[in-house]
């Protein structure tokens, strides 16, 4: 599944104490998630899809997935968060061929920000999200799971930002992982932003895999985003393509 990345569509200094900004932070593009909750009185839409193509000479997974992810600001620093994901999976195999359709992941949960980077500490936050089943069966977990990241993100420079995401996830089918994404965010203009990205596992062998793409601001409360990757894990190649779209609504009131 593929996630969301930092806020690189504005690359404010983290220094404040609200977590609300004048434009749209997004996790959308990229795996990493930031420190920043949306702001008190916010609700967030973070939608995409994913195009993905794996396998080897013998085995191959092509799959199209859309994932959308409702973040509601509650106060400052802490946010409700919940995520609906459906996917067209196609398996060929010398055997023959399966395909697996319908609702492929469902997980709620929340994240907190505990403080803002001050020098090199970073801002730091918290997520954490129970995996449910309430999938389709081709997908369906066979028992409720977890996830918890731990984020910390540095402004470097009005240009440039580091994120650093380690998570833990017990799959709810008698698995777990720990994985890490660090990410760094380029501010090419007032609207348009870029990433370049690792990511892997942990658990075993170290994986490293990379992804990077660009977002544009189209006004304040929108952006869109296109990322691509590569992923090479167990021998197994695999490219995707992801692109979304982000918009919010606020209802903060007379003091915002």
């Amino acid at each position: 599944m593929k996630h969301f990345c930092t806020g690189l569509f504005f690359l404010l200094p983290v220094f404040l104490i609200a977590q609300y900004r004048p434009t749209i932070v997004s996790g959308r593009p990229g795996q990493s998630i930031g420190a920043l909750t949306v702001g008190r009185g916010v609700y967030q839409v973070q939608t995409g899809l994913n195009l993905d193509w794996a396998g080897t000479s013998d085995d191959r997974l092509t799959q199209v997935t859309e994932t959308t992810d409702l973040r509601i600001g509650l106060s400052e620093r802490f946010e409700l968060s919940a995520l609906i994901a459906g996917a067209s999976a196609e398996v060929a195999t010398p055997t023959g061929r399966r395909y697996d359709r319908g609702f492929s992941d469902t997980q709620v949960g929340g994240r907190y920000s505990f403080f803002e980077q001050d020098g090199w500490r970073p801002t730091l936050a918290v997520r954490g999200h129970v995996l449910l089943t309430l999938q389709d069966e081709d997908f369906r977990r066979r028992n409720p799971g977890a996830n918890v990241i731990v984020v910390a993100e540095w402004g470097l420079t009005d240009l440039l930002a580091l994120t650093a995401n380690l998570s833990r996830t017990w799959t709810g089918d008698d698995s777990r992982s720990t994985d890490y994404i660090t990410t760094l965010g380029f501010a090419l203009s007032d609207r348009w932003s870029s990433f370049v990205e690792v990511y892997g596992g942990l658990s075993g062998e170290v994986t490293a895999n990379y992804d990077g793409g660009f977002a544009y601001l189209v006004a304040d409360d929108l952006s869109l985003d296109l990322s691509a990757g590569w992923d090479g894990g167990d021998g197994i190649n695999s490219y995707f393509l992801d692109f979304g779209v982000s918009f919010r609504f606020v209802s903060r009131g007379e003091n915002p």
